[in-house]
């Protein structure tokens, strides 16, 4: 085993477990994901059951942990307010987690005959997902809290996905199916790997070039048309010859216009 390795929870079993078990091995085989998200998964659920085992009020059998592609998934129950936000406080605790998914339901008081039915129900649905041969995929997981069936797994496509909720849904009477089947496809962004190196900045992105305004030209406006008045033509003087009187005029011997 690498040095190291010892030291993060729920390592050691993981790798013991497809060393020394032939089915495991084949299960670990099947898995859509790479070896090397399996184990990052592994040590993600196994380091949140590690941190729940720790606190003696928390059963361990009400609560189970799983990861897919770093996400964090929690089925099971609570007691009290107080108990659900220690669930949480612990699996703060755990590193390389991509984000916590809760299905958590506050316990109510159940006759053993009811808790006998739910895992009855459960190994039920896992028997009808080993008998149908077009359902490939080894790593699914069949949980009934409360009498809703919760599935959880990585599948191949969406045609074995709509196959396992149909074997689930004949099983579940008036109850609800929650899936949580997810492929390479939809699993999002890589989990980061943990390693010492730093991270490499990102490439700044150019600026985007800034839009062109084109300016409006203004419209001149015509200027207004200034008629000027006529000047009033001036009059020459008159000659002196045109301004003496006319001499009366005689008809007659006698003068007109006495």
């Amino acid at each position: 085993m690498p040095f190291g390795i010892g030291l993060i929870p729920g390592a050691p079993a993981y790798i013991s477990s497809v060393i020394g078990n032939g089915q495991t091995a084949y299960t670990t085989a099947m898995d859509e994901r790479t070896t090397q998200q399996q184990m990052l998964d592994a040590i993600i659920a196994g380091h949140a059951q590690a941190e729940l085992y720790k606190h003696k009020d928390i059963e361990p059998r009400l609560i189970s942990a799983h990861a897919y592609f770093g996400k964090l998934y929690l089925v099971g129950e609570y007691e009290s307010q107080a108990q659900l936000k220690t669930i949480y406080e612990c699996v703060e605790k755990v590193d390389g987690k991509k984000a916590v998914i809760s299905q958590l339901y506050l316990k109510k008081d159940m006759a053993a005959s009811d808790f006998l039915e739910e895992q009855a129900t459960a190994a039920e649905i896992e028997a009808q997902l080993l008998a149908d041969y077009q359902v490939t995929s080894s790593s699914l997981t069949v949980e009934v809290v409360q009498g809703d069936i919760i599935l959880l797994g990585v599948i191949s496509d969406k045609e074995e996905r709509d196959r396992i909720i149909a074997h689930a849904q004949s099983a579940a009477e008036n109850n609800r199916v929650i899936p949580y089947l997810y492929h390479q496809e939809i699993a999002g962004p890589k989990p980061r790997v943990m390693t010492a190196k730093l991270s490499t900045e990102p490439k700044k992105s150019p600026p985007a070039p800034k839009p062109v305004v084109k300016k409006r030209k203004r419209k001149q406006k015509p200027k207004p048309l200034v008629v000027k008045a006529k000047e009033p033509l001036k009059q020459e003087p008159k000659s002196m010859a045109e301004n003496r009187p006319k001499p009366p005029e005689v008809i007659h011997g006698r003068v007109l216009g006495l």
